[in-house]
C-alpha cells in the first residue's frame, strides 16, 4: 500500500490513485477534503501553479489523493477558464514531482498513460511515433532537433519529462469539465468562493477607426450571459473583419478570448472558436459592416445595457 499511494499521491490521475480512491469511496461530502480542494483549486488559479511538496507521512498523501477528487469538481464548477488553469497547474506538479522520480517509476508511469519508453544509457528511448502524438509545440521539440536512428527517439530526461507533462494535462482533463448537474450542492457553494482573474483582451489599437463604432472595444469589457452568437453575427466578426481589418486569425482569437470571458457568466454555450472562425470568414468575405448603435440598441437592447458603453 505504501508504493501505492507514494506513486498516487505524486500523479493523482494514475492507476494507482484510482485505486486508494476506490477503497476510501464514500457517498458523502468530506467537509476536510471539500476544503483541501478549494486550497488547491485556488492555489492553481492565484499562482498558476500547485507546489509539489514531499510527503512521508501517509496521512497528508492519502488527504492529497482524495482531495483531488474534490478539486476536479470545484474548477468544473466554476468554468471553463477555471478548469484549464487547474489542469495545467496539476500537470505542472506532477512534472515536478518526476523531475526526482527513479527512473523505474518514470517509465511506469510513462507506461500506464501508453507512452512506450525504454531506458537507453543516460537516455530515454522511444519511438517516433509515439514521440510525435505526445511531443510538446515548441521548436525545440521538432523531430528534425532530436537524436533519432532506426525509428527511435533518443531523448534527456528532462526532455522526456516535458513530454510527459504533456500527457499529464491531457489525462487530468479527462472527464472536465463535469456537468454542473452532477455536483453536490456542497461543491457549487464552495466554488463561489473563488475567484478567477480575467484577462484582459487585448486589440491593437489602429489610427482612423470609425467612431461610430467606440461602442463596440468597450463592449468587450462586458460580458453577455446569453445571446452570444447575434453578438458575433451582427456585431464582433463583422467588427473586427472590416472596420478593424484584423486577419481571420486575429479576429477569431480576440472574439474566442471574449467568448470565454462571457462563459464565466454562464458556461453553457454553442459558440465556440469553429464557430466564430466561420463567422468572421463569412463577414470578410461578404464584406459585412456591424450594426450601427442605433440598430443593436433595437435589436438587442433587451441583452446589452448600453448605458454602459456610451
Amino acid at each position: 500500500m505504501d508504493l501505492m499511494l507514494d506513486i498516487a499521491y505524486k500523479y493523482p490521475f494514475s492507476n494507482e490513485a484510482k485505486e486508494v480512491v476506490k477503497r476510501h469511496e464514500s457517498s458523502r461530502i468530506d467537509p476536510k477534503y471539500l476544503e483541501l480542494g478549494r486550497l488547491r483549486v485556488n492555489e492553481a488559479i492565484t499562482k498558476g501553479a500547485i507546489e509539489f511538496s514531499e510527503a512521508s507521512d501517509d496521512e497528508l498523501k492519502l488527504d492529497y489523493v482524495i482531495s483531488y477528487v474534490y478539486a476536479r469538481m470545484i474548477a468544473s464548477a466554476i468554468s471553463i477558464a477555471a478548469v484549464e488553469k487547474y489542469v495545467s497547474a496539476e500537470a505542472k506538479r506532477s512534472a515536478q514531482a518526476l523531475s526526482s522520480e527513479k527512473t523505474e517509476n518514470i517509465i511506469h508511469i510513462a507506461n500506464e498513460l501508453g507512452i512506450t519508453v525504454e531506458e537507453n544509457g543516460e537516455l530515454f528511448a522511444m519511438p517516433f511515433t509515439i514521440y510525435l502524438l505526445n511531443m510538446p509545440k515548441s521548436d525545440e521539440y521538432r523531430l528534425i532537433h532530436q537524436k533519432l536512428s532506426n525509428g527511435i527517439v533518443y531523448l534527456e530526461r528532462y526532455k522526456l519529462i516535458r513530454i510527459l507533462e504533456t500527457a499529464f494535462t491531457k489525462a487530468i482533463h479527462v472527464g472536465m469539465p463535469i456537468p454542473k448537474e452532477n455536483l453536490p450542492k456542497e461543491v457549487i457553494e464552495v466554488s463561489k468562493t473563488i475567484k478567477v482573474p480575467v484577462e484582459e483582451i487585448k486589440i491593437k489599437t489602429k489610427k482612423g477607426v470609425d467612431e461610430r463604432y467606440a461602442w463596440i472595444e468597450k463592449l468587450l469589457a462586458h460580458p453577455l450571459p446569453d445571446f452570444r452568437h447575434r453578438v458575433v453575427n451582427l456585431i464582433l466578426a463583422p467588427y473586427f473583419a472590416n472596420v478593424r481589418g484584423l486577419s481571420e486569425e486575429e479576429a477569431t482569437k480576440i472574439i474566442t478570448q471574449y467568448i470565454e470571458k462571457c462563459k464565466e457568466l454562464n458556461p453553457n454555450t454553442r459558440v465556440g472558436e469553429s464557430y466564430i472562425a466561420y463567422q468572421v470568414r463569412y463577414a470578410k468575405r461578404k464584406g459585412l459592416k456591424p450594426l450601427s448603435l442605433n440598430k443593436a440598441k433595437e435589436l438587442l437592447g433587451g441583452i446589452i445595457n448600453f448605458d454602459e458603453l456610451s
